[in-house]
């Protein structure tokens, strides 16, 4: 809330009724030194407090450029968040760039940091013939709810299997219960979706390998996150 905006008369935007409250006409002569250590401590979590409320950092008070505490509902305010992997997308992206596989579990806590993870989705391809059925586990016990969708094949042989539509209409149907969504993938196909996201009041992320990610899609989120080989599986 900005200065310039109105609240109820003798009410301050940025003050709660659980907060420490300060009297001028306090005499603090008299007061013992423990309880002024008390005081103390009390207005410097109040202080934390405010800075935490402005998108400040909280321990200097000052405003970084990097987007992290700055940035509108930066990652200290607590956002709920919701996540979508595009499996096929980033599993061709981490061999292609380092020939291993994606740990999905340093991936996740490498996009939503400290926020609350409110639902994590996982799009797999389930192809004749691949055994996944422990690959699906471990997902799961990271905390994705996997979608599987077969092969098909066309009339004139080819075969198809495609996320990004339903994926999509996913994001859609979770944008009015988070503050921010994460697109796990560099398909840049996903730009289209970002703009009727932003206009129901939804924060846009993506998060993919900086070699494998679209420009279209980097420039249309509102912030993005690089995976790097600290994000894979060991060896």
């Amino acid at each position: 809330m900005t200065p310039s905006s109105s609240s109820s008369e003798g009410e301050s935007p940025i003050t709660s009724p659980d907060w420490p409250q300060i009297d001028p006409s306090e005499d603090v002569e008299g007061v013992e030194r423990v309880d002024l250590e008390e005081k103390y401590l009390d207005l410097k979590d109040e202080v934390w407090r405010l800075r935490r409320k402005l998108n400040l950092d909280p321990a200097s008070g000052s405003m970084p450029n990097n987007g992290g505490y700055a940035a509108q509902g930066g990652f200290l305010s607590r956002q709920r968040v919701a996540v979508f992997v595009d499996v096929q997308n980033m599993y061709h992206s981490a061999k292609k760039t380092y020939g291993r596989n994606l740990s999905y579990a340093k991936m996740l806590r490498a996009c939503v940091r400290n926020r609350r993870l409110a639902r994590a989705f996982a799009y797999v391809i389930d192809r004749d013939g691949v055994e996944q059925t422990s690959f699906v586990d471990h997902l799961q016990y990271c905390g994705f709810q996997v979608k599987k969708r077969s092969v098909i094949e066309r009339m004139d042989g080819s075969r198809k299997a495609e996320w990004e539509l339903a994926i999509a209409m996913d994001m859609i149907s979770v944008a009015d219960k988070v503050d921010a969504i994460i697109v796990v993938s560099g398909n840049g196909v996903f730009a289209d979706v970002v703009p009727y996201l932003r206009a129901k009041g939804v924060r846009v992320e993506a998060c993919a390998f900086r070699e494998s990610l679209s420009d279209v899609l980097r420039e249309a989120v509102d912030w993005y996150h690089l995976l790097s080989e600290d994000h894979l599986y060991v060896g």
